[in-house]
């Protein structure tokens, strides 16, 4: 099993207005190419929403101007495949997709292909230090199913969690490892309860230091009466300490590796639940907590 991600820029020709999810960009222009399959509810294909550096772009309630690309600016996105054939690399070169012109229905844009990197699922991994930071950055939407014990799975109603809470991050990573790795390469012992374990050890040995989060509704787009469809999830970061054992803490660092080319949860194929692993940028203890920065504020008020 091979996990393909394929880094791609995407410059209009003209200024338009971008799609709520500036995913289906690529997704429109790449159409049938794509190798879409389904495992276990599991979906192998992850397409990002189009970033302007760091920014990832799409359009949330309440935001009164969408979005709009610019003409000759070029904008970086990724399409990632979990296969075990290289179809869609192999359709690149094929139909000369590496570089083209895309006339869509949302404008006309030159598609490249930047960068394409395909790497074994087993050989899927990070040095991953005790004190990482991971980033949220298109909403994350996590089912609240993901840790429900086994026997009462089909009985628990689907709501949708807004925080990052650990043990659903990892049951939901390690459901997609072990749908796709083969037997030899699946991580946990080989059981129904494994997602719901891991996850459970996951908030015990995952120690929040710092954060900050919110919850967003982003638009989708419309269904077929016109009605705007929504998705409401999480964006922002949280600081993690490991406190897991060597052997937990490997198992952690190939989860998170995945994570950072496939993303997390629902709707990964158009563009949320994408993610980056990061190391802080200074020791987290000469970071101000937000109470204390709001204490600082009504004390200078005082």
């Amino acid at each position: 099993m091979m996990v393909q991600v394929v880094k791609i820029g995407v410059t209009p020709t003209a200024d338009c207005v971008a799609p709520p999810a500036t995913s289906k960009i690529m997704k429109y222009c790449f159409g049938e190419a794509i190798p879409r399959k389904i495992s276990s509810s599991i979906v192998n294909v992850s397409i990002s929403m189009l970033f302007e550096g760091r920014r990832a772009l799409y359009s949330t309630e309440g935001k009164k101007s969408p979005v709009v690309l610019k003409a000759g600016k070029t904008y970086s996105g990724r399409v990632t495949i979990v296969d075990s054939s290289t179809e869609f690399i192999e359709r690149v070169n094929k139909l000369g997709l590496d570089s083209f012109v895309c006339d869509s229905v949302y404008g006309v844009f030159h598609i490249s292909i930047s960068e394409i990197e395909v790497t074994p699922l087993e050989k899927v991994d990070m040095e991953l230090p005790k004190v990482f930071k991971v980033v949220f950055n298109t909403p994350t939407i996590l089912n609240s199913k993901l840790m429900s014990p086994p026997p009462l799975a089909d009985k628990v109603a689907a709501t949708h969690k807004l925080i990052p809470q650990p043990s659903f991050i990892f049951s939901h990573l390690l459901r997609f490892w072990n749908t796709y790795a083969p037997p030899e390469h699946k991580l946990g012992k080989p059981s129904e309860w494994a997602p719901y374990l891991l996850g459970r050890m996951a908030d015990i040995s995952l120690v929040e230091l710092d954060y900050r989060v919110r919850a967003v509704t982003a638009i989708v787009g419309k269904d077929d009466r016109g009605r705007l469809r929504k998705s409401r999830g999480f964006v922002g970061w949280v600081i993690y300490e490991s406190k897991a054992n060597k052997k937990l803490h490997s198992i952690v660092s190939k989860l998170l590796a995945l994570a950072s080319l496939v993303g997390v949860g629902r709707s990964r194929g158009i563009g949320f639940g994408h993610v980056s692993i990061e190391i802080p940028s200074k020791p987290v203890e000469e970071r101000e907590s937000p109470s204390e920065n709001r204490a600082d504020a009504v004390a200078r008020k005082l």
